[in-house]
């Protein structure tokens, strides 16, 4: 019984930070950075305090916020200027 209770309350919050992750994920330029890093940050935090409880529930759910944390992490590290392409170091070109 308790951990139908635990899933009845950890699916809608599942679902709104879905619509977060997108929503971070859609923007454009600098913005797109600073939302996708903040929200990263804060999705790993509360994946890690959800992995606290010790329960299947809440251990998925913390796994599955992590999960999106780190990819909104990595995304908020992508450079806004791709028309550089970086093929080979300075160092590695023999003369």
């Amino acid at each position: 019984m308790h951990s139908y209770i635990e899933i009845l309350i950890v699916l809608p919050v599942l679902v709104l930070c879905f619509q977060f992750y997108f929503f971070s994920v859609n923007c454009e330029g600098v913005m797109r950075q600073e939302r996708c890093q903040r929200l990263g940050v804060a999705f790993m935090t509360i994946g890690i305090v959800a992995l606290v409880f010790k329960s299947a529930v809440t251990a998925f759910f913390g796994l599955i916020m992590m999960m999106f944390g780190f990819r909104l992490i990595a995304r908020g590290l992508d450079r806004l200027d791709k028309t550089k392409v970086i093929t080979h170091y300075e160092d590695d070109k023999e003369v």
